[in-house]
């Protein structure tokens, strides 16, 4: 062998590349998933963008902590991904899995998705523009979105004066404003509040029909959530009761208006900074950001089954309308 060619091989050698050599292998990370519940509208379009860039099985070990509704679980949780070293944690839903996983002050990077606060008000970012420190996401305002429920509600049953509402523990910001906004329409709220899970929704529904509430608003609650989303919606339509949620998908049945962000794009989104993080840029570094995507969905079926006309001004700024 020549000269040069001992060269290039020994080169080749220290290098790992050369003809005949296998290409270098990029390492498997950690990915963290913590969430107040499995299963949400947001988890399979993450992963399935996390997928598309590259970062699934056998790239991608995946470590979901489900807190399945219970506020107290958040610190341990948060603490078993801390101790696994995630490359990166995304941290779903309400306040407390960013909360938690920030009361760690470990140096793992956090993508964050806001649903039902303010993270800036919250503290869990000092700037908006600028996060600085390990976390960074998007939010999503729920409070408005409660309001423009109500709107919605009252635009659409311009007689109805008094609504069901649950809460929870995940929705006390969002029941104030839901106070106020219905203060000032002449509105009265029946609150029935849940504490921990199970709810049982059947008997919050009766007390809404001995209340003789008009209709139901959702607030944003990972519990609430599934509920409206399963055993809630035929309740809806046996009580006759129109529900405006934030549930707008085909598995909302029973729901008369859903109005909400539009979860697959801020999804994909979230997906799209985790995947810079992983890639070496600095969460903070990363702008937090509001979603400004939203759905109007009009269930005419289930309008049909409860008697209720909605009008033209709300099925001409419908993004979906159900037949």
């Amino acid at each position: 062998m020549h000269r040069r060619q001992l060269l290039l091989a020994a080169m080749a050698s220290v290098l790992g590349s050369g003809p005949g050599a296998a290409p270098a292998q990029r390492r498997t990370v950690t990915v963290g998933f913590l969430t107040a519940r499995r299963g949400g509208s947001y988890d399979d379009p993450l992963l399935k963008r996390l997928a598309e860039l590259g970062y699934a099985e056998p790239r991608m070990r995946l470590e979901v902590r489900d807190a399945q509704g219970a506020t107290d679980r958040f610190p341990r949780l948060a603490r078993e991904l801390v101790e696994l070293k995630c490359d990166l944690i995304f941290a779903i839903g309400p306040e407390h899995p960013a909360r938690a996983l920030k009361d760690t002050r470990s140096s793992v990077p956090v993508v964050f998705l806001a649903v039902d606060y303010d993270p800036l008000a919250k503290g869990i970012v000092s700037n908006l523009r600028q996060p600085g420190g390990t976390m960074t996401g998007i939010y999503v305002p729920a409070g408005p979105l409660v309001v423009k429920r109500l709107e919605l509600a009252r635009e659409i049953l311009p007689g109805a004066k008094r609504f069901l509402v649950f809460s929870d523990s995940y929705t006390s910001d969002q029941l104030s404003g839901l106070r106020q906004a219905a203060s000032a329409r002449g509105i009265e709220l029946k609150v029935v509040e849940f504490g921990r899970p199970p709810y049982d929704f059947a008997a919050a529904m009766n007390a809404g029909r001995r209340a003789e509430a008009d209709a139901f608003i959702t607030l944003n609650s990972p519990i609430i959530g599934a509920g409206v989303r399963g055993e809630l919606g035929p309740m809806f339509v046996k009580q006759r009761m129109p529900a405006f949620s934030g549930a707008t998908g085909t598995n909302a049945e029973g729901i008369l208006v859903g109005y909400t962000t539009d979860a697959s794009k801020v999804a994909r989104r979230l997906a799209e900074m985790g995947a810079r993080v992983l890639e070496g840029a600095k969460p903070g570094d990363i702008p937090v950001e509001q979603a400004d995507e939203f759905e109007l969905v009009v269930n005419l079926k289930t309008a049909r089954a409860l008697g209720v006309k909605v009008p033209i001004s709300v099925l001409a700024r419908a993004t979906r309308v159900i037949e």
